[in-house]
């Protein structure tokens, strides 16, 4: 006669049988690399590396300059534009005033 097995039993035997694989499992020895600092020539590296440095901060501090010379400019071109439209926004005032004094002598004739 055959035995049936229930879900769970079957869950049962088969996390038995996984655990088994892995501790009969052996995995890959690897081998130890050694790693030669003394070949690599440091110096050399952070020289390079001030180098690079350097010269990425000169460049950047050569935009940030010119970006600097234009903002200044431009604030210098806003505030003249500011002037302007004050003189202009005044000489409409007087030019209004004008208005309405020829318009009150142009009602009494």
């Amino acid at each position: 006669m055959e035995e049936y097995v229930t879900r769970r039993e079957f869950d049962r035997l088969l996390k038995e049988e996984v655990r088994k694989q892995l501790k009969e499992q052996k995995t890959e020895e690897m081998k130890a690399i050694r790693v030669d600092v003394h070949n690599v020539d440091v110096e050399a590296i952070k020289q390079e590396f001030h180098t690079v440095s350097d010269t990425w901060l000169e460049t950047l501090q050569e935009h940030y300059n010119e970006h600097h010379a234009d903002i200044l400019a431009l604030q210098e071109s806003q505030a003249d534009f500011r002037d302007a439209l004050k003189t202009a926004k005044d000489d409409i005032a007087s030019i209004k005033a004008t208005q309405e004094q020829i318009l009150k002598l142009l009602q009494q004739k």
